[in-house]
């Protein structure tokens, strides 16, 4: 799928928004408002933005703790996200699962996963599920550099190479694992290297540029989809804030920080629009308006929403 200058303005929609959105509730947090597990996507929106929109609506999303963006691109209602991370009666999964174990299958993000990698293999179980069925589906697994090192990435990555399964293996990048440097933990420069010990093709991408990240995605969705198997992707990307908000980043140079800060992606982002012609300042000055706006609403929805009920346990259990 060629991006259009439509796609281009929905990928600022939702980065922007996710931007203001991970704003928000640092503010929170910070201000000891609300308490919650919240892992900060900011540096990595354009990425995960791009990742939502290039998929088909019907096409299987495989989530993790770190991609926000990405299941609200998908379609996943912000006000139900945000319910869920605080534990609301009104979330997605009605307040028991919390923010890192979210899902919403309706808008076809299928899993969520807490468990560093622990979602590969289910993405690979998600594309075989499509394979029996002969749906047509395409299947799309984020997870972090860290997970990479877990056994789980070899099993999935070997399994759906074997089974030539339609699913497609994106790693973002950014650098560090929890508190480790991608530098100290790989025995080679890049993950897409490893790919080829399972004979899958690999991608190394940009994941601050829109334009090459979408087409390194549809390419790759287009290969799974049409049978020819998955495809490892490795955007490159960064985060501006800890692994945690109790991460004080001292393992990382105070330089590197400030200039990837000072280098915005999504402000970035913004400038290049309007260089090319596809948004003026002041259509983009609205989206930024509209985002701060629906953030507000959706912390609204979600502070002033209930607490499950005790009765809320003994539900959606296998036995009493």
């Amino acid at each position: 799928m060629t991006i259009t200058p439509g796609h281009l303005r929905e990928v600022y929609e939702i980065s922007t928004f996710a931007k203001q959105l991970d704003d928000k509730v640092q503010q929170l947090l910070m201000g000891g408002t609300i308490t919650t597990t919240w892992f900060s996507w900011r540096g990595s929106e354009l990425l995960g933005a791009v990742i939502g929109k290039s998929m088909r609506p019907d096409d299987y999303l495989v989530a993790y703790y770190r991609d926000g963006m990405s299941q609200m691109a998908k379609g996943f209602p912000v006000k139900l996200l945000f319910a869920e991370a605080l534990g609301k009666v009104t979330g997605s999964q009605r307040g028991k699962s919390g923010w890192v174990h979210s899902v919403h299958p309706e808008s076809g993000v299928v899993m969520n996963s807490g468990v560093v990698g622990g979602q590969l293999p289910i993405a690979a179980g998600w594309a075989l599920s499509s394979v029996l069925r002969g749906d047509g589906k395409v299947t799309v697994c984020n997870f972090g550099d860290g997970a990479t090192n877990e056994g789980a990435f070899h099993e999935a990555l070997t399994l759906a190479s074997l089974w030539q399964l339609p699913v497609v293996f994106v790693c973002h990048n950014n650098l560090y694992a929890e508190h480790t440097s991608f530098r100290k933990m790989s025995p080679v420069e890049r993950v897409a290297d490893r790919a080829c010990a399972y004979n899958v093709p690999s991608v190394v991408v940009d994941g601050d540029d829109v334009p090459a990240t979408w087409q390194a995605l549809s390419s790759a969705i287009d290969l799974a989809r049409s049978g020819g198997g998955p495809t490892l992707v490795e955007a490159m990307t960064y985060r501006f804030r800890g692994h945690t908000r109790y991460d004080t980043m001292a393992y990382i140079s105070p330089d590197e920080i400030k200039s990837r800060v000072e280098s915005d992606p999504v402000l970035g982002f913004r400038q290049w629009l309007i260089e090319q012609g596809h948004a003026s300042q002041d259509e983009l000055a609205e989206v930024d308006a509209r985002a701060a706006e629906e953030v507000e609403e959706a912390w609204e929805f979600a502070r002033d929403s209930d607490f499950p009920e005790v009765d809320e346990l003994y539900t959606d259990v296998l036995a009493s």
